[in-house]
């Protein structure tokens, strides 16, 4: 059975409160460089620090496009484990071993489970629903990057496409429910399926804990 700090627990619950928005970044509010892949891997980086770990930064790619994600690796207790909070994944999940017949780990989340396999020094993360099969996301190079390196990804991710719309994403543990926001629709996705509806500007603010005035200033020139 894995066992795992209770401080490290404590904190992955603490920022399964924290909502992924693009909002900050694109209009470059504040000093966190906005609530994306970036910005919160980055404060959990800094929160796992203050614990005493030494925590590994880890760039995703897609099979053609590099530097498309990121996330965390440290070892707790003997185990190394994955951390991905710019991807709404809050528990700390073993990292598979470069073992035959060991390299594939399947974590029964809700309401996205994942998937975690091991293709010698880099990690694969696939991810699934209800009733659909898994999606390739990313792969991560597990020797990780520098602080450096990884800032400057974080900076080229400000001319990406990502930044002409806005994407708002929650995950509320407590009923296994995904809020994701894209387009002017919101997806609804829960253990048994999703359900997809338009919403308007207005309702956004409450829903994901956003400024409001923020949000008018960005629906002139950007997709809402």
């Amino acid at each position: 059975m894995l066992k795992l700090s209770s401080s490290l627990l404590s904190l992955c619950d603490l920022s399964s409160l924290w909502i992924y928005e693009n909002l900050t970044k694109i209009l470059r509010v504040g000093e966190e460089g906005g609530n994306t892949c970036f910005g919160l891997t980055m404060r959990m980086h800094r929160e796992l620090v203050k614990l005493g770990y030494t925590p590994k930064l880890l760039l995703g790619h897609k099979r053609h496009i590099k530097n498309a994600h990121c996330a965390l690796s440290i070892t707790d207790n003997g185990t190394e484990l994955f951390l991905d909070p710019g991807y709404l994944i809050f528990d700390p999940l073993p990292i598979p071993p470069n073992i035959p017949q060991l390299t594939k780990t399947t974590f029964p989340l809700q309401p996205n489970w994942v998937r975690l396999e091991r293709e010698g020094d880099n990690l694969c993360l696939w991810t699934g629903v209800a009733n659909e099969p898994a999606k390739f996301r990313f792969y991560f190079p597990l020797q990780g990057c520098t602080m450096q390196e990884f800032n400057l990804a974080w900076e080229e991710s400000y001319t990406g496409e990502s930044m002409k719309y806005l994407v708002f994403n929650k995950l509320d543990k407590k009923t296994s429910t995904q809020y994701y926001y894209q387009n002017g629709k919101l997806l609804i996705r829960t253990p048994t399926g999703s359900t997809q509806q338009k919403i308007e500007a207005a309702k956004l603010s409450e829903m994901f804990g956003l400024n409001r005035e923020l949000l008018i200033k960005s629906s002139a020139s950007l997709q809402i």
